[in-house]
C-alpha cells in the first residue's frame, strides 16, 4: 500500500475544470491511501516546487501531478502502481497552436534534446500491442506524471524551474525537470496503456 499526493498545480489567474477535479475524485485507490490537494503559485513552476515540497513534508511515497484540464481514467493509480518506476507519465494529447488534436503524444521519444519527435496515436497502438506497459522516453509535459518522491529528496531544489537559452529559446519546467532527471541517471517512463482528456476551450480530446 502507498500513500500517494494527487495535486493540480494552479496559479492565481486560474482554478480547476470541474471535468478533471471530477476524475480526481472518481479515481479508483485500488487500495492505497489517496490525499487530494491543489496548490497555487505565481507560476506554475512554482506551484509544482510547492507540491514537490509539501510531498516530501507529510511523507508522501509518489506524487501525482494533474493540470487542471487532464481528465484521468478511473484506474489511473491501479496501472501507475502495478510496476512502479521513479518518473511515469500518462499519455496526454499534445496541444497544437490549432487547438485540433492531430494525433501526437505529450512525450518525446529518446534522442536528441530538441523535443521535437513526439509519439503518436500509431505509436502507442503498436506499444501496447507488443504488451509494453513502461516506456523509456526522452521528456513529457506534467498533464498527468507520478513521481516516487525520494527523487525530490535526492535532487538539489528548485526541481521545477524553466530554462532560457543564449539564442532566445526556453524549456518549460516540466521539460527542464526531465532534463534534471537524466543529469541525475533517473530514466522518466511512459505508460502507453493510460489515455487521458484533455480540455481545452470547452473540447475534450480523446486519445
Amino acid at each position: 500500500m502507498a500513500k500517494v499526493f494527487v495535486a493540480v498545480p494552479t496559479t492565481p489567474f486560474g482554478g480547476i475544470h470541474p471535468e478533471c477535479f471530477k476524475s480526481i475524485y472518481g479515481l479508483d485507490p485500488a487500495g492505497n491511501i489517496l490525499l487530494f490537494d491543489y496548490t497555487s503559485g505565481y507560476d506554475c513552476a512554482q506551484a509544482r516546487n510547492r507540491i514537490a515540497r509539501q510531498s516530501i513534508d507529510e511523507g508522501f511515497d509518489y506524487v501525482l501531478m494533474v493540470d487542471s484540464d487532464t481528465v484521468l481514467p478511473r484506474d489511473t493509480i491501479r496501472m501507475m502502481l502495478e510496476e512502479p518506476v521513479d518518473v511515469l507519465a500518462a499519455c496526454c494529447p499534445h496541444r497544437p497552436a490549432s487547438n485540433v488534436y492531430d494525433g501526437r503524444i505529450n512525450a518525446t521519444k529518446l534522442g536528441e534534446r530538441d523535443y521535437t519527435d513526439f509519439y503518436t496515436a500509431t505509436d502507442l497502438a503498436d506499444l501496447r500491442e507488443r504488451g509494453v506497459r513502461r516506456e523509456p522516453i526522452h521528456g513529457c509535459g506534467f498533464g498527468a506524471t507520478m513521481v516516487r518522491v525520494d527523487v525530490f529528496r535526492n535532487m538539489p531544489w528548485p526541481w521545477f524551474s524553466w530554462t532560457d537559452y543564449p539564442d532566445g529559446n526556453c524549456l518549460s519546467e516540466d521539460l527542464s525537470f526531465c532534463e534534471r532527471c537524466h543529469d541525475h541517471g533517473i530514466t522518466v517512463h511512459l505508460d502507453p496503456r493510460i489515455t487521458c482528456g484533455h480540455v481545452m476551450r470547452k473540447t475534450e480530446w480523446a486519445v
